[in-house]
C-alpha cells in the first residue's frame, strides 16, 4: 500500500482554514505531531486516518493520491495587496489546488474550451499594449466595450470560479496551470472590481509564464493588460476626453464612460492619465474626490452593474449529470472528497443571460463577441 502523504493533508487542512491546533483539538492529538505527520515523520495509525478524513470531509483515499501535476510557485498569481500575510494566501492557494483537482476531473469527462492565450514578453509598455490588443484581435473582439469579461476568458480557455473564503485582501488568485484557473473572491466584489482582476489575471498568464509574480513590477504589468484589454488605446483615449471640462474632471462623465465600459472610475482615471489625456494634477484630484465621497473601495454607480457569472464549471456539471449520468457525488468520489466539501468549494449559481458575448455551450456559438 502507498505510504500516507502528508502534503495532501495540508492541503486540506488548509483549504478548511484550520490550523495545527484546530485539527489536532478536533482529532485528539497534539499540534506538534500533526506537523510531523505533514512531513512525512509520523506514521498515522488507522484510527486517525479515519478521524482525519471525517473531520476534513474527504475519503481516506484523498491522503494516498499523488498529484501528477503538483502546482509550482511561479504559477502561482496573486491579486493582492503586497502586504498579504503568508498563511491567508496559503488558504488561497489551497482553495485553487481544490479547484484544479475538480476541473481535472471535468476535463476527462466533458470537452472544455481549447485554451488560447497568447504569450508575450514584457519588456516594455508598448509590448504588453500589443499583447491585449492581440488578444482582442485573436477574438474578435473589437475595439468597443466588452460585455463579459467572465466569457471571454472562459472562451479563452480558462476556468473562472467564486470561491468562499479567500481573505479580502485577496481579490482572485489564479494558476497557469494545463487548464488555467482564476479563482475570484466570492465575497461580494462589484463588477467592475471582478472584471478587471480577470483582465488582470489573464495579463499574468500572457506577460508571466514561468515567472514569480507578486512584486510591484509583476502587478502593475498585469495591470498595464487590464488596462489595455479592457479600454484599448485606439478608441478610449477619444472618449476619455468625456471626462474632462474645461481644466477639470467632469464627474458625471466619469460615471457615463463608467457605465458604458464597465470599469471603475478610479480605473477610467488611472488608463486616462496612463494615456496622456488627464495630467498629473487631474489625476491627483480624481483619486481625492474618489476618497472624499466615499468611493475609494466601492463606487456609487457599482450597484448598476450587474456582476458576472461563471459558466464552465456549472455547466460541465450540468452536462455530466444529464448527458453522460454523474451526478454530483460521483464527482465528488473522483476527487477523493465528501459531497459537501464540493459543495463548498462551488458557490452554485445558474449564469444570467448577458449582452454579446454568447454562451460556451450554446448552438453553433462563436468565441467571443464585442459591440463598439
Amino acid at each position: 500500500m502507498s505510504d500516507f502523504i502528508g502534503t495532501n493533508l495540508r492541503l486540506v487542512r488548509l483549504f478548511h482554514d484550520l490550523s495545527l491546533a484546530d485539527l489536532g483539538e478536533q482529532v485528539g492529538v497534539s499540534k506538534q505531531f500533526l506537523s510531523r505527520v505533514e512531513t512525512g515523520a509520523e506514521v498515522v495509525s488507522a484510527a486517525l486516518e479515519t478521524s482525519l478524513a471525517e473531520a476534513l470531509h474527504v475519503l481516506p483515499a484523498f491522503f494516498y493520491h499523488v498529484d501528477p501535476n503538483p502546482i509550482a510557485d511561479e504559477q502561482c498569481h496573486f491579486r493582492r495587496q503586497l502586504t498579504t500575510k503568508v498563511v491567508l494566501r496559503q488558504v488561497a492557494r489551497a482553495r485553487g489546488e481544490m479547484l484544479k483537482r475538480l476541473v481535472g476531473v471535468l476535463d476527462q469527462h466533458v470537452e472544455l474550451p481549447r485554451y488560447q492565450v497568447g504569450e508575450a514578453d514584457p519588456d516594455s509598455t508598448e509590448a504588453i499594449e500589443h499583447a491585449a490588443e492581440n488578444f482582442r484581435f485573436l477574438f474578435g473582439l473589437g475595439l468597443g466595450p466588452l460585455s463579459n469579461v467572465t466569457r471571454i476568458a472562459e472562451n479563452a480557455g480558462a476556468v473562472v470560479l467564486k470561491v468562499h473564503g479567500l481573505a479580502p485582501e485577496i481579490d482572485a488568485v489564479s494558476f497557469a496551470t494545463k487548464r488555467p484557473l482564476i479563482a475570484l473572491n466570492g465575497s461580494g466584489r462589484s463588477a467592475c472590481r471582478e472584471r478587471f482582476g480577470i483582465a488582470h489575471e489573464l495579463g499574468h498568464f500572457s506577460l508571466h509564464i514561468g515567472v514569480l509574480t507578486g512584486d510591484r513590477l509583476t502587478e502593475t504589468q498585469a495591470n498595464r493588460f487590464a488596462s489595455a484589454l479592457l479600454m484599448p488605446r485606439s478608441t478610449f483615449a477619444a472618449e476619455c476626453r468625456l471626462a474632462i471640462r474645461g481644466t477639470r474632471l467632469n464627474w458625471p462623465g466619469l460615471s457615463e464612460l463608467k457605465l458604458r465600459w464597465g470599469v471603475s472610475k478610479a480605473a477610467i482615471i488611472f488608463r486616462g492619465r496612463q494615456l496622456g489625456v488627464f495630467s498629473d494634477d487631474q489625476a491627483r484630484a480624481g483619486y481625492i474626490g474618489l476618497n472624499r465621497h466615499g468611493e475609494a473601495v466601492q463606487e456609487s454607480e457599482d450597484d448598476q452593474i450587474a456582476n458576472e457569472e461563471p459558466e464552465v464549471v456549472i455547466e460541465s456539471l450540468k452536462v455530466m449529470k444529464e448527458h453522460f449520468g454523474v451526478p454530483q457525488s460521483a464527482v465528488a468520489r473522483e476527487m477523493r472528497v465528501q459531497p459537501d466539501l464540493l459543495q463548498r468549494l462551488l458557490m452554485l449559481s445558474m449564469p444570467k443571460s448577458t449582452a454579446n458575448v454568447v454562451s460556451l455551450f450554446g448552438a453553433n456559438a462563436p468565441a467571443c463577441g464585442d459591440q463598439e
